[in-house]
């Protein structure tokens, strides 16, 4: 029997971004497909906000299986905009932004029609799972937490999320009772909950909060170091020179793909190796979870990782 028209057509994915010159989702993702012998072709497009909807809607009739989102994208699509219900996108979680999308089965006949999009939220989940792992492999569980950035609603809606869901607990949580230094931290942030506060000082996975690196003390209690933006150079630098529990894990949640900052994560990577976790770690994490969706197969998490820094060093 002939095969069907569909199975002769290739699978195509789209990676969006404004700017999308520098991102290296398309290199990676071709050299995991390469690698595990996947039939798939991987388009970027550069998309203003006024572009996006028309893109993306043409992306649907085109029959795109999957959109990767750029961070300087998702601002257009969430719940309550008008390009997600214009374009027919579910949201499953409206806390968090989509980085994916993925096309619906078709509705079978007398089922009403279904939306043309699922939103794809993984990539919180990916970097608190990346941070477990990595703490378990030394035997620590979270003590503290700090987070670094300089945008206050970002701060506090990440440290919010943190504490409401827990994300960072592990199996045995350490009780670590607050110090004059980590007090003084969380001073220096108005959103942050006064030092006597009872359900800051119960909740074991504190977090603490500063908008530089300036603000940091060189005795941190935090063995969880969020850096959220800011210069890379001097958050790394402020993370060498303080002194931190063993096993502290440094995560950089920046997500521009800027060469000078690459380059200064780069090499504090070689230097605190898996205690360090950097943007490719998390975002090659990521597409290795969002290609089943997408595709129903799966690729290699290392073979991504490696083809984003082959990408970034050049």
């Amino acid at each position: 029997m002939p095969p069907s028209m569909d199975e002769k057509i290739e699978p195509v994915l789209a990676v969006i971004g404004h700017p999308v010159a520098g991102n290296p989702t398309q290199f990676a993702l071709e050299s995991a497909f390469e690698q595990a012998n996947v039939d798939c072709r991987v388009l970027s497009f550069d998309l203003s906000p006024q572009q996006l909807p028309v893109a993306v809607d043409g992306m649907h009739a085109m029959s795109f299986r999957g959109v990767w989102i750029d961070s300087s994208c998702r601002g257009q699509i969430s719940e309550d905009s008008n390009t997600a219900s214009s374009l027919g996108i579910t949201v499953v979680d409206p806390s968090l932004p989509a980085e994916a999308l993925r096309t619906t089965p078709e509705s079978k006949p007398g089922q009403p029609p279904p939306s043309h999009w699922q939103a794809i939220s993984v990539r919180e989940q990916t970097w608190t799972q990346l941070i477990r792992d990595q703490l378990e492999l030394g035997g620590f569980s979270v003590q503290q937490v700090l987070v670094i950035s300089s945008d206050t609603a970002a701060r506090k809606e990440l440290s919010q999320r943190l504490v409401a869901e827990n994300q960072l607990a592990a199996k045995t949580s350490m009780q670590t009772g607050p110090s004059e230094k980590a007090i003084a931290a969380k001073e220096t942030d108005p959103d942050c909950p006064p030092a006597h506060d009872s359900t800051a000082e119960t909740t074991p996975e504190r977090v603490v909060m500063v908008s530089s690196p300036e603000e940091i003390t060189t005795t941190s209690l935090a063995n969880v170091w969020l850096a959220v933006d800011g210069p890379a150079s001097k958050i790394i630098d402020a993370f060498r020179s303080s002194t931190t529990p063993p096993g502290t894990v440094l995560v950089d949640l920046n997500e521009n793909w800027d060469a000078n900052d690459i380059s200064e994560w780069e090499r504090c990577k070689m230097d605190a190796g898996s205690n360090c976790i950097t943007r490719w770690d998390i975002h090659a994490a990521c597409l290795a979870k969002v290609v089943p969706l997408w595709l129903g197969t799966e690729v290699r998490v290392d073979v991504l990782r490696e083809a984003m820094e082959e990408y970034l060093s050049v």
